[in-house]
């Protein structure tokens, strides 16, 4: 009886811890990209690398297969690529380029990063020219 009592407690936290993840799963959308040059996201500089770049909620994850990582806030805005390519985009300033936001061709929504303190000095003083670089896979 009391075996029966932990079996089926373990059971319901299962179950609970399942279906409490569901909606994170089916918020998340993620895409892996090849990025030839170093870059800035958020506080963050990362080398160049392929990146999977993750939607949780309003973060975004980028990470590659060496530890490098960031995790940034993002806010919704219309998705240029809806229908079309997954892609990142991002501002060019003289060599310095900065992630500002991220197209899954899936979504009507693209995630925008917010200008860092660095990029709005650079923005001052150099006009920023567009990268765009499409995802390998999603």
């Amino acid at each position: 009886m009391k075996h029966s009592k932990s079996l089926l407690t373990a059971s319901v936290a299962l179950i609970g811890m399942v279906l409490v993840s569901l909606p994170l799963y089916a918020q998340s959308l993620a895409l892996k990209v090849n990025i030839p040059f170093e870059f800035s996201v958020g506080q963050n500089t990362l080398p160049a690398g392929t990146y999977t770049v993750e939607k949780r909620g309003d973060l975004l994850l980028i990470s590659d297969r060496n530890g490098n990582s960031a995790t940034v806030l993002s806010n919704a805005t219309q998705n240029k690529a809806y229908k079309l390519e997954s892609m990142v985009v991002f501002h060019r300033y003289g060599d310095q380029r900065f992630l500002t936001e991220v197209r899954w061709s899936e979504s009507p929504a693209a995630r925008a990063l917010m200008e860092t303190s660095a990029e709005r000095r650079l923005a001052k003083a150099i006009t920023a020219e567009p990268t765009n670089v499409a995802a390998i896979s999603r």
